[in-house]
């Protein structure tokens, strides 16, 4: 066999040297100082620093011809740290000179009773049967990038373990040789590498170890509202390599693996080693983040955390609800068909300063998450869900009430999405007091449209409508309003064009998308005078999983909603009351036309009218820097006021819209300041109007009456929703069964006739 070449040995031992130093675990100065000086012939200078990095190497990897690796522990003393990260060597001797990636499937670690990887846990069923594969399942491991093998027959790289355990702990680890097709071909039990049919038990290749863990402490966490009131907020914390902890493959609810960060109150424990950390704070977008860098040691119990609140809308009598947030049937949680309880539900509300959740049960978790269902609203204590596997996973702090608990609540409804109807978009049904449809034991008996779903909810009382609204309605143009007839193929606001006219539907859901896609069949319909409403929701953690309340609904109400009646007076606001919906960046309070603030006003005649509000936004001072690799800053998704600054300054865009057309604007600094805007706006007709700030914050309308006439603003919105009722039928009436097709095609009639007749009232196109 031929030698290894020597400028490839060394080229591969520097990167690896280097990896460990930005790692936090760098070698000795002395070895590092023998490395860059070795000396003498080619198998001389090869030896020595072989044997200068022996006592580093964790993991020796053998690779065979087919690309199979073998693992033996080696030289280097496994010594980890509790809830931290070790980093070691991995030296590979890989004779057929194999190219791929080095890959430790499944986090490359297993335990010594059924050999699972922390990060496969996920996939197993979250019940009391599995806290002895939680318990075992207590390392991961990571190869560093880059993991490709370069086809030399020895090279280093650097593997970094994560232990949530303290004490001498047995355990292994496993890497193979895959490329980017075979790579993810880890089963619970065996590895199938692609272009070999070979299954192996992963004992039979894998390095065992006695690892000795060095205990973390305890850190208690003082977090506190301006004003000194203890508070949840959530709490990002990353060492210098920008890993978060604790582990996000080490978590269970509430813990979610798919965060960051994780929720806690005030008086609450989070496990970390020693050393240099960043801290962020945050509770929702009505907050500045509070960066803090720390520095833990022996000595370490508590770490103050004061939060910055930049605006307070419940001062101005506005109270925030997310009204589409889920428990269950994501694939972010444990076991889809049952997900969580509401006690961690409340605390991630309670974390993001949300004032109400609507949790909503749908068709993956229908049937284990309606037990959680009362017809009221609930603000339970934030415990732990399952103490045993909890237990098991080593949390062992105890959850802390806090001064503001009782400000949050959860109200769990509907959404009626995987059921028969969902075809036809998705409805929330809010503020049910009967969750089962009549005649119905199994979803798949409920009806096949939505219309009369809708009927039956509104029956009780609830207020009713559809999420994610823009979902299959864009049009190729960001124009607003435009008259592009949508292809309704999707599961946003479909069948509301024909729900609306007939008095069946309250709202849609936005603050998600792309305003033309989600504010266009608003606009038409506000412009044939419709009430129709708009809220923004977030659908955690389908749509976004950066917690509840990425898209938010602000309600005015007389005092807070509490109570188990919180939900109906959030509602009741919601018809008869002024709001707005967004990010929660920007805010509008006390919209009003002449001094006046009631959704229903009238003008005896034409003329200006003058329209004032208070608004306030906060940007930090300059944009973010560019993502790596990338040219310009790539703004978030959906709605957020980044998306709205003007240029690189700190300013964004305050319009007024009448009639669907943004007819005044006024820049505003989004420095968090609150400013009083005023515009002077001429009404020719009766109309609606309202403030926006393009993909941050909308308010819902005032309409106004003028001479006592209807608001009958445009004959092509008219024509438009008239047309996009034939478009409708077209594509979704075949999902409508057989004995339900004529009725729903006489509501389909029935709603064009109503727009037949309002066109025929417009006065101006």
């Amino acid at each position: 066999m031929s030698e290894p070449p020597v400028q490839p040995l060394f080229a591969s031992a520097d990167r690896a040297v280097r990896k460990l130093q930005d790692l936090g675990d760098p070698l000795p100065s002395d070895v590092v100082t023998h490395l860059s000086k070795l000396e003498g012939s080619d198998a001389e200078r090869r030896t020595q620093l072989e044997t200068l990095l022996r006592p580093f190497v964790l993991l020796d990897v053998s690779i065979d011809e087919q690309g199979i690796a073998v693992c033996a522990p080696g030289a280097a003393p496994p010594r980890l740290v509790q809830h931290g990260w070790r980093s070691f060597l991995v030296r590979v001797a890989n004779p057929h000179r194999i190219e791929a990636k080095l890959v430790a499937p499944d986090g490359g670690a297993y335990g010594v009773i059924d050999y699972l990887s922390h990060s496969a846990r996920i996939a197993l069923h979250d019940t009391l049967t599995v806290v002895p594969r939680i318990k075992d399942a207590w390392l991961d491991a990571k190869i560093a990038v880059p993991n490709e093998l370069s086809g030399f027959e020895v090279e280093y790289k650097v593997i970094s373990l994560y232990a949530r355990d303290d004490g001498v702990r047995k355990g292994g680890l496993i890497v193979f040789a895959a490329d980017e097709h075979n790579h993810h071909s880890l089963s619970r039990s065996s590895v199938q590498l692609a272009g070999f049919r070979t299954n192996f038990e992963l004992r039979d290749y894998g390095a065992s170890f006695d690892f000795d863990c060095a205990p973390a402490g305890e850190i208690r966490l003082d977090i506190r509202e301006p004003d000194g009131r203890s508070c949840m907020a959530a709490i990002t914390v990353r060492d210098g390599q920008g890993r978060s902890y604790p582990s996000k493959a080490m978590r269970l609810a509430p813990d979610m693996f798919f965060h960051e960060h994780v929720y806690r109150a005030s008086g609450e424990m989070i496990r970390l080693p020693e050393g240099r950390y960043q801290i962020t704070a945050l509770r929702g977008p009505e907050y500045r983040p509070v960066l803090l860098d720390v520095d833990v040691d022996a000595g370490t119990e508590a770490i103050p955390i004061t939060l910055d609140r930049w605006v307070d809308p419940a001062g101005h009598g506005y109270y925030s609800g997310d009204p589409h947030i889920h428990a269950g049937g994501c694939s972010h949680y444990n076991v889809p068909s049952e997900g969580v309880t509401p006690e961690t539900m409340i605390r991630h509300v309670r974390g993001e300063g949300l004032w109400l959740g609507s949790v909503l049960t749908w068709a993956p978790c229908y049937y284990h998450q309606k037990q959680f269902f009362s017809g009221e609203s609930i603000s339970p204590p934030a415990d732990l869900e399952d103490p045993l596997m909890q237990a098991a996973q080593g949390m062992t702090w105890t959850p802390q009430p806090t001064d503001r608990d009782a400000e949050s609540a959860l109200r769990y409804d509907v959404e009626v999405s995987g059921f028969p109807s969902s075809h036809s978009g998705h409805l929330i049904l809010l503020g049910l007091t009967d969750q089962d449809y009549p005649g119905t034991s199994l979803i798949e008996d409920w009806p096949s449209w939505n219309l009369p779903v809708l009927r039956w909810a509104k029956e009780q009382n609830a207020l009713v409508g559809y999420a994610h609204c823009g979902i299959g309605l864009g049009a190729g143009t960001e124009e607003l309003p435009n008259y592009i007839v949508p292809s309704f193929q999707g599961i946003g606001s479909n069948e509301i064009v024909v729900d609306v006219p007939l008095g069946a539907a309250d709202f849609q859901c936005g603050g998600q998308l792309a305003p033309a896609a989600e504010l266009n069949i608003w606009y038409h319909l506000l412009s044939v005078g419709f009430r129709t409403l708009m809220l923004g929701e977030t659908d955690y953690p389908c749509m976004y999983d950066e917690g509840p309340g990425v898209g938010r609904t602000y309600v005015r109400l007389a005092e807070p909603p509490s109570g188990p009646q919180a939900i109906e007076a959030w509602i009741t606001g919601l018809r008869e009351s002024a709001s707005y919906f967004g990010d929660g960046r920007s805010h509008v309070f006390d919209l009003a036309v002449n001094g006046e603030v009631g959704r229903e006003q009238s003008l005896d005649s034409p003329g200006s009218v003058r329209v004032s509000a208070t608004v306030a936004a906060w940007l930090p001072e300059q944009p973010p820097p560019p993502p790596a690799g990338r040219p310009a800053y790539s703004a978030p998704v959906g709605w957020h006021l980044e998306r709205s600054r003007i240029g690189t300054s700190r300013s964004v865009l305050v319009e007024v819209v009448l009639n669907g057309v943004a007819v005044a604007s006024q820049e505003l600094v989004a420095d968090g300041t609150e400013r009083e805007v005023a515009f002077d706006v001429p009404v020719e007709g009766s109309s609606w109007l309202a403030l926006r700030i393009l993909r941050s914050v909308h308010t819902q309308p005032i309409f106004l009456e003028v001479g006592g006439r209807p608001i009958r603003a445009s004959r092509r919105s008219a024509q438009w929703l008239h047309d996009s009722v034939d478009q409708l039928w077209k594509v979704k009436s075949g999902f409508i069964r057989e004995d339900e097709r004529a009725a729903a095609r006489q509501a389909y009639d029935e709603a064009q006739a109503v727009y037949r007749s309002r066109r025929e009232e417009c006065e101006t196109d």
